[in-house]
């Protein structure tokens, strides 16, 4: 994995982070190192940092440091965490990777969106930022990558209350390749009707569409087979007029819509 001639600095505190952030240029910044192929010239560790290896439950959310591994969080257990959050971090890789990966790596990495971004997604989580001098709030739909110059320093999860909660993971169970996906679907319900739903679909590209959402909410059950036809039909029309999703393998688009009809049908 090594470079010739590439260091690998340490850093110990954030002050030390900053520091090196601000002195060296297009420093790469390593976790677990589960999701690189290669170090650049000049790296700095972060997994050792305290502050970014701190678990925070609240009321209403789960604050988590980027430094967190996959296996911790695990260990919190499924009825301590939001159920599609769990559930997407055991499908990921095999157990001892799990104990190097860690959460912020998980997002960082690039390219394909692996299925962690499918539930942080459909949760709203929000990511923390921060410069030697300035800290920033990141809705993940609005994530992009980490600016230059900043480092993320935690992942806050929200905990509301969903009647129903899937995930499913697609494509092969002991890779990622371009048939790799995650699907999230998320719905709470009142009495007779549907108050609240999110579904989200991560692999190659990113899918989650207020306009689906939208056509859902406020329905009324029992659910007919002619509307979750209708939706699944909207759903199939929005990745046709998106350029976007041309990036997704048929077999992908016609998962996600079985999916959908999937999850609609455990609300009848």
């Amino acid at each position: 994995m090594q470079k010739n001639n590439s260091s690998v600095l340490m850093a110990s505190t954030l002050s030390d982070v900053f520091f090196h952030l601000k002195s060296v240029n297009n420093l790469q910044i390593l976790g677990g190192c589960t999701y690189i192929s290669s170090l650049d010239e000049k790296s700095l560790c972060v997994k050792f940092i305290d502050e970014l290896s701190q678990i925070e439950k609240k009321e209403r959310y789960i604050d988590f440091g980027p430094s967190v591994t996959l296996s911790q969080i695990i260990q919190i257990r499924r009825t301590n965490l939001p159920e599609v959050l769990y559930d997407a971090l055991i499908t990921m890789a095999s157990e001892s990777v799990r104990n190097l990966a860690t959460f912020g790596g998980s997002i960082c990495a690039a390219d394909p969106k692996i299925m962690i971004w499918s539930p942080l997604l459909a949760l709203d989580a929000r990511l923390e930022i921060r410069n030697q001098s300035e800290t920033k709030y990141i809705p993940f739909s609005k994530y992009t990558g980490i600016p230059k110059g900043f480092i993320l320093t935690k992942i806050r999860i929200p905990i509301d209350d969903w009647d129903i909660q899937i995930f499913k993971r697609v494509g092969p169970s002991s890779k990622l390749n371009d048939l790799s996906a995650g699907f999230t679907f998320l719905a709470s319900t009142q009495k007779d009707l549907i108050t609240n739903v999110r579904i989200t679909f991560s692999g190659n590209t990113v899918f989650r569409s207020t306009e689906l959402e939208n056509k859902i909410i406020g329905a009324h059950f029992p659910l007919t087979s002619k509307f979750i036809g209708d939706v699944v039909k909207t759903a199939s029309s929005l990745l046709e007029k998106n350029q976007e999703y041309t990036k997704m393998q048929p077999i992908l688009r016609q998962q996600f819509l079985n999916l959908i009809q999937y999850s609609l049908e455990q609300l009848t």
